[in-house]
């Protein structure tokens, strides 16, 4: 057929791997997360509050995945995210997390 594309996706196994892995990491750490693991196309794919984790924050670690899909190191896109302030309204999923958001402090 043509016009037609095949495309990967994660698995729901890898995801699940992905947020088990990040969750024993944060355990190591001595600190409680929300770990969300999203598809290519911003799907959430796997998730896991971790027992004491801000509630707040579930859709924060969603958005900061979101964010991560762009293939950017979180530098790259802070000093864009400076350079363009006009884009951030239309884009309410972007996120930038560098010294606490919104009251929330980072860990």
């Amino acid at each position: 057929m043509v016009n037609v594309v095949t495309k990967h996706s994660i698995s729901s196994e890898l995801a699940q791997k992905m947020v088990d892995e990040a969750v024993a990491k944060a355990r190591e750490l001595g600190v409680t997360e929300n770990v969300a693991i999203l598809d290519d196309g911003g799907n959430l794919k796997a998730f896991r509050r971790m027992d004491g984790a801000p509630i707040l924050c579930i859709e924060m670690a969603q958005n900061k995945a979101y964010t991560a899909l762009f293939g950017v190191s979180t530098q790259d896109f802070s000093t864009l995210s400076r350079a363009t302030r006009h884009f951030w309204p239309a884009s309410p999923r972007l996120r930038v997390w560098r010294h606490g958001v919104e009251g929330f402090p980072s860990r």
